[in-house]
């Protein structure tokens, strides 16, 4: 059978012992390479030819085999059919190219994946046609097995399926080769002990980061943020250039976020991967705006983990009404945990939220009066709850409101985070 199938291939046309051997014994055999695979094949159909036998082939595939028997002039053959003789001219010089553009990183392992020029797919095809797909393998595949042997003796690396620190994409239609550098994922708590500037890294809208007038050439919004003050000596000690931050909820720009709230920072394309966390976090702890702390490497799997956390939070807000506070309605506030909140998408978030209703619930309450027109409230409330307009009302957009209760405008709202409630 693969006797036949063997002259078939070769009947008009030359093909290399790699192509050989994986088109007709690629899932044969173990512990052979495909070029082996080819080479037994070829040097079984010479034997045959030697030993009298008439075999329709192209002789140019026996270049290089003594015969003994028969008097066969044998040519120098040209390109193989099938990858146009890659294997044994250009293979080496591209794993060479790689173990060069890795060699500034820092990594463990490695994967190797290529993109194949539709020449080498179609003759592929054409001989599959002919012969049938039993026990082939494809190119694709033994390229990237070969190149990964290979890059992996140069570089002395482990190759990598499952979670390589380096995907290497061989694009051999355009001859580029691209680097995937998996992202870093550090995962950590924070306290936010300042007013004033947001969670993450705020771009100017206007400018994209350009910089701009409308964020006087700054390209963001705010100065600073807790992902910029947090990346800062994570960046400089992994090289890389850009992080993207992913918080379990978040507080608004002027709150302070007084109990732990979770992260995971994700530190993209590093050039270094071995970090000294504990360092990293001395230094970010000099900040007087945030603190930090259980800094440790994770898996990008936490990052869904900490953003799909629901969890309740109690806040403290310091409230200032328009008119005195009548002590005798305070007691209505209560009824605030009776019922479900519901609220409309608030009227500062519109532009960046969807519109809709939804329905949380107070669970806890309690007031201090500090004035005649101001009071503190304490709050614990489900995930999701906006608190600001859960005191404010606004406009009517949030029923039942604290205003609403007291029958009072309010004028000013501090607003802290005190208590994340971990299950």
């Amino acid at each position: 059978m693969i006797k036949e199938k063997a002259v078939k291939i070769l009947k008009n046309r030359f093909v290399c012992d790699n192509c050989l051997g994986r088109v007709l014994a690629g899932q044969l055999l173990s512990g052979l390479t495909n070029k082996e695979r080819g080479k037994i094949i070829r040097f079984y159909l010479a034997f045959l030819l030697d030993a009298g036998e008439k075999l329709e082939i192209d002789l140019s595939n026996f270049y290089g085999i003594k015969f003994r028997n028969k008097k066969i002039k044998v040519e120098k053959p040209g390109k193989c059919f099938i990858c146009k003789n890659f294997f044994d001219e250009k293979i080496s010089e591209i794993a060479k190219k790689i173990a060069e553009k890795l060699k500034k990183f820092e990594f463990d392992s490695f994967l190797i994946g290529t993109i194949v020029p539709d020449e080498f797919l179609k003759a592929e095809e054409e001989i599959w046609e002919a012969i049938g797909i039993e026990n082939v393998e494809s190119i694709k595949s033994e390229i990237n097995r070969e190149l990964g042997k290979k890059v992996k003796n140069l570089v002395k690396k482990k190759f990598d399926k499952k979670l390589p620190d380096i995907t290497v994409i061989v694009d051999l239609k355009n001859e580029r080769i691209t680097l995937q550098v998996r992202s870093l994922y550090v995962y950590g708590e924070y306290k936010k002990l300042k007013r004033g500037f947001p969670q993450a890294k705020w771009i100017c809208s206007k400018c994209k980061g350009k910089g701009c007038v409308y964020c006087k050439g700054e390209g963001k919004l705010y100065k600073t943020s807790i992902q910029e003050i947090i990346e800062k000596p994570l960046l400089k000690v992994t090289e890389a250039k850009e992080s993207a931050f992913h918080g379990g909820g978040r507080e608004d720009i002027d709150a302070r976020c007084l109990d732990w709230r979770p992260f995971v920072i994700e530190i993209k394309k590093p050039i270094k991967r071995k970090v000294n966390l504990r360092k990293i976090q001395a230094e970010i702890n000099k900040s007087s705006k945030i603190k930090v702390r259980k800094l440790q490497l994770v898996s990008k799997d936490v990052v869904r983990a900490v953003k799909s956390q629901k969890l309740d939070k109690t806040y403290l807000a310091i409230v200032t009404f328009k008119k005195p506070i009548e002590r005798k309605k305070l007691k209505e506030l209560k009824k605030l945990t009776l019922e479900p909140i519901l609220q409309k998408t608030p009227l500062r978030v519109l532009h960046r939220r969807a519109k809709k209703t939804r329905k949380r619930v107070v669970k806890k309450i309690s007031w201090e009066i500090l004035g005649k027109k101001k009071l503190a409230l304490r709050i614990t409330a489900q995930s999701g709850l906006y608190i600001k307009e859960l005191i404010n009302g606004d406009q009517g957009r949030t029923k039942p409101s604290v205003a609403e209760i007291l029958g009072n405008e309010v004028q000013k709202i501090v607003l802290d985070v005190i208590k994340i409630h971990r299950k």
